[in-house]
């Protein structure tokens, strides 16, 4: 596994970053500032195409807890389009390196892992808001994982 600094103009983007962005419980205006900052210097944000299912999954949670109204979560879901983060395809490739994170992390789930491998296959740096991630990923020599708390 690659623990060099990243090569590309590409930047990962996880569900907890993007939700972070755009719920009205838990807007964070840094975060929204980063977006708009990456797109102004032209950089590709990407995700692995389970980031629309968890970014959606989170925002539905929120409806149904009540923590928001139904509307702002629909409202959310647009502003999440509008961050601008491509879904990529998982391939064979990714779901065994996406394992093997999980394993090196010593996470029951690959959530995770397919976010780290997404960025490990394209040179990139991957940005999170989960702080737990970014210092587990610290601990195994991954400093191209950035935690954007």
């Amino acid at each position: 596994m690659n623990v060099t600094s990243p090569t590309s103009a590409t930047i990962v983007v996880d569900a907890s970053l993007a939700v972070s962005a755009v719920l009205p419980t838990t807007a964070d205006g840094a975060a929204i500032e980063r977006f708009t900052r990456w797109r102004e210097e032209g950089l590709r944000l990407v995700a692995p195409m389970l980031w629309l299912a968890e970014c959606v999954s989170a925002t539905r949670r929120s409806v149904y807890a009540a923590a928001i109204t139904a509307d702002e979560g629909r409202a959310a879901l647009e502003d999440l389009w509008n961050l601008e983060v491509e879904a990529l395809p998982m391939t064979p490739q990714d779901c065994r390196a996406a394992f093997a994170w999980a394993e090196r992390l010593g996470q029951a789930r690959a959530y995770d892992g397919f976010y780290l491998a997404l960025a490990e296959s394209l040179s990139a740096t991957l940005w999170t808001a989960d702080e737990r991630l970014a210092n587990a990923t610290r601990q195994v020599g991954a400093g191209w994982v950035h935690s954007a708390r």
